[in-house]
């Protein structure tokens, strides 16, 4: 029995050393205590890992911190049970336990330990597994025949095999504006787009259920008498009345319609839509119709409001492959404040040459990199930028960035989107960079695109956008904040619109294709722009806002930007289950 008790501690020291996990005697003792330690190890390992302050020793602290609440209170009530030993008991206790650290320290020696990357904001499945090497540690010094064995084994142990090498690329460029903005700029342009826009959205609210009876504005016009309607139109304005309803001018394209809801307890839901209502957003309107009298226009009482918004059921495409696709965005190289030690830290981690085994793994599955604009800082985007750059020619810092991105294995696809602080006209959509600033970039095999794009890897639909328009979101609700990214990219999705608003700051192309309403759901929505990362879902779209890898310049300072940089987020694509890594706690 005690020796296989031995055993069983043997084995457990193994898998948290080679998971880069120091115990103490005391914490090693309640883990044997465990009802089926053995299985309770691989989960302990698996939540410290998840842990932002875990820094490799097992305390009593990092149990308070351990998602997993009923492993927490077993390991709680065998620290208790541990406190309440007979002093011969704990002395004994600790002569046992003194004999595994011997083995661990030999063991380590044997195995380069491995110091944990800081993974956060997880939402990992359970594959992540972490290898125990079958040998056995060695407790007596190794003669030199040993020592060459020990050397090939820290080597396999270390070795890296990326399973994104033995994939093809699976790739299909589903929407790119670049060969698509002609435009004058004249008064036919901008109506085009209108008109464009008006449709497509239309076509989308009518696919709710409850919107295909809707009727037109200038049909209710012609009723005489009360009654119960239903439209479909883009609000041209909404305003709160002194009593505290809400009216707006609904507009179709046969007229224009009042809708009045009143702010009582019967319309809470619907109060909550208009107060996130601004211009030139498609709304469907139930309600009683009042015609009006003494040749005023009639007016709509509404009783029921809605967006167009994500269906309920939408079910996102899967990758058959196990396969992954890191998200960057607003690298800014030729600023200042560009953080390349951080960047240096992401290409090391794509080659695999991380001495965690984690990292080394998720490394392992990366097929794909976006860019989501801003990769470099450009010239004259802001004033007084000069004085932020320390690369101050635009094809030099496009031939830094070539130089840094070279460095990306071959066998993971790069796409570079344009943004803001690129060489291309500011109004969106945005055609990709031309040639003649990144032709060292296409040579190395990165496929630059417009802003924005919709790309298919290995059955995954990825819309990349640089995220001009978030600003304007904010302003306009309330209830907004820069530092939370993703209740604003919900927005684009419930209007299903890119930059729903026109002529607030964001600049829009007047061209007579509407390319930023999202009439195809999909199954990741990345954006980027605001320097600040975020990572969550909407009905069951992935959204990820990927922050910079450039420090707060002077510039961001006087919009109240806190920037995270270094911070990366990946997806499986067989799951679209995601996390981040935070370069600046990896070494």
């Amino acid at each position: 029995m005690k020796t296989k008790i031995s055993e069983q501690k043997h084995v457990i020291l193994k898998k948290l050393v080679n998971s880069g996990i120091n115990i103490s005697p005391k914490m090693l003792e309640c883990v044997l205590n465990l009802d089926n330690p053995m299985k309770n190890v691989n989960i302990l390992i698996k939540e410290t890992s998840f842990i932002p302050s875990f820094k490799s020793h097992l305390t009593e602290t990092v149990v308070n911190e351990i998602s997993n609440e009923e492993l927490q209170k077993a390991l709680k009530r065998a620290l208790t049970k541990h406190l309440s030993l007979p002093l011969k008991e704990e002395a004994q206790n600790k002569i046992n336990v003194s004999q595994n650290e011997s083995i661990a320290e030999n063991f380590k020696q044997e195995f380069a330990p491995m110091k944990l990357g800081q993974i956060v904001n997880p939402s990992l499945p359970e594959k992540i597994k972490h290898a125990i090497p079958k040998s056995s540690p060695v407790i007596k010094k190794p003669s030199e025949k040993k020592k060459k064995k020990n050397h090939e084994s820290t080597v396999s142990a270390f070795a890296f095999k990326p399973v994104a090498k033995d994939y093809d690329f699976q790739i299909e460029i589903l929407s790119d504006p670049t060969g698509r903005l002609y435009t004058n700029g004249g008064y036919d342009d901008f109506y085009e787009l209108t008109l464009d826009k008006y449709n497509k959205l239309r076509n989308l609210m009518r696919k709710r259920p409850e919107a295909s009876a809707a009727t037109n504005i200038n049909n209710i016009f012609r009723l005489s008498n009360s009654a119960e309607i239903s439209t479909v139109g883009l609000v041209e304005n909404v305003h709160q009345t002194k009593k505290g309803n809400f009216l707006l001018t609904l507009e179709d394209l046969t007229g224009k319609i009042s809708v009045l809801i009143q702010n009582n307890s019967d319309n809470l839901e619907y109060i909550n839509i208009i107060e996130r209502t601004f211009n030139d957003q498609m709304l469907f309107v139930k309600g009683s119709y009042n015609p009006g009298e003494d040749g005023r226009k009639g007016i709509i009482f509404a009783n029921y409001i809605t967006k167009i918004d994500i269906p309920t059921d939408f079910e996102p495409n899967l990758s058959p492959d196990p396969l992954s696709i890191a998200l960057i965005s607003d690298t800014h190289i030729g600023s200042k404040e560009f953080e390349e030690y951080l960047f240096k830290r992401f290409l090391t981690f794509l080659n695999g040459k991380s001495s965690n085994k984690i990292l080394r793994d998720n490394a392992a599955k990366i097929k794909y990199l976006v860019i989501n604009g801003d990769l470099i800082d450009g010239i004259g985007i802001y004033p007084n930028q000069k004085e932020d750059l320390i690369i101050s020619d635009i094809f030099k810092q496009f031939k830094k960035a070539s130089e840094l991105l070279s460095e990306i294995p071959d066998y993971i696809k790069v796409f570079y989107v344009s943004g803001n602080h690129e060489p291309v006209r500011n109004a969106i959509p945005r055609p990709a960079v031309p040639k003649k600033y990144c032709e060292e970039l296409t040579n190395l095999g990165i496929k630059c695109l417009g802003n924005p794009s919709l790309i298919k890897t290995h059955n995954v639909n990825t819309l990349i956008y640089h995220g001009e328009s978030m600003h304007d979101i904010n302003r306009l609700i309330h209830d907004l904040d820069i530092n939370k990214p993703i209740e604003t990219m919900k927005e684009f999705l419930i209007c299903r619109h890119l930059a729903p608003v026109f002529g607030e700051k964001t600049q829009i192309a007047p061209i007579n294709n509407d390319l930023l309403v999202l009439d195809k759901i999909p199954d990741i929505l990345h954006t980027g722009h605001i320097h600040i990362n975020g990572m969550g879902k909407y009905r069951n779209v992935t959204l990820v806002n990927s922050g910079c890898f450039q420090a707060q310049t002077d510039f961001m300072r006087s919009f109240g930007i806190i920037p995270t940089p270094g911070i990366v987020p990946i997806i499986e694509l067989d799951s679209l289950n995601y996390f981040q890594l935070d370069f600046k706690k990896i070494d």
